[in-house]
């Protein structure tokens, strides 16, 4: 209820992403990033990289809009020896290639600082363009654009290329700063319902 109640004041505040009905000038999404960061799995032939502090964030950990730990973790070992790179909190995960992908695009956000696998892509949003808020629901509306295009190779996947040429709408910092603190709010009301 709280997402589709933060989903019903992003319609409101900005209008549908798809459409676009409050005519904001568009961008793409890798230009509304510093950076967009795969992932990567360290040798799994090295049981002493998988005995670390490090969250490890994979699909299976993608089951809520926030990421404060992950199911598996590394060691700082495993990220020099591999292609993990370690992705700064209020980043953006997203998965990218997973059987999920036929009914919707697991989004979240990291409290943390993390790594991801290779399924999955971390934009690392640019907070003088965009709040991490804002893009992390303009992305979860427009996924249904997103999903016209997966397809099934050994797993369904999404072409990376779309996801970084995707337009979004970009509203004034202002309007953004005051939804993200909407956002905020209403994520500790989730925290005090779970407690």
């Amino acid at each position: 209820l709280l997402d589709d109640f933060i989903q019903s004041v992003f319609i409101d505040m900005f209008g549908d992403p798809v459409s676009n009905p409050k005519g904001w000038n568009e961008i793409k999404v890798e230009n509304v990033c510093k950076s967009i960061v795969g992932g990567g799995t360290p040798s799994k032939n090295n049981s002493n990289y998988y005995n670390g502090e490090i969250p490890w964030v994979t699909p299976k950990d993608m089951k809520s809009r926030y990421i404060r730990d992950s199911i598996d973790h590394i060691t700082k070992d495993a990220v020099l020896n591999s292609s993990v790179k370690m992705i700064p909190p209020d980043s953006i995960l997203m998965v990218i290639r997973s059987g999920i992908l036929k009914r919707y695009i697991p989004i979240a956000i990291n409290k943390c600082e993390v790594t991801v696998n290779q399924d999955m892509k971390a934009f690392i949003v640019d907070a003088e363009i965009a709040t991490v808020q804002y893009l992390m629901f303009a992305l979860v509306l427009l996924q249904s654009l997103l999903l016209k295009h997966v397809r099934g190779v050994t797993a369904d996947n999404i072409e990376f290329s779309l996801i970084k040429e995707l337009l979004i709408p970009l509203p004034p910092l202002d309007l953004q700063n005051q939804f993200a603190q909407i956002v905020e709010k209403t994520e500790q009301q989730r925290e005090l319902l779970e407690k």
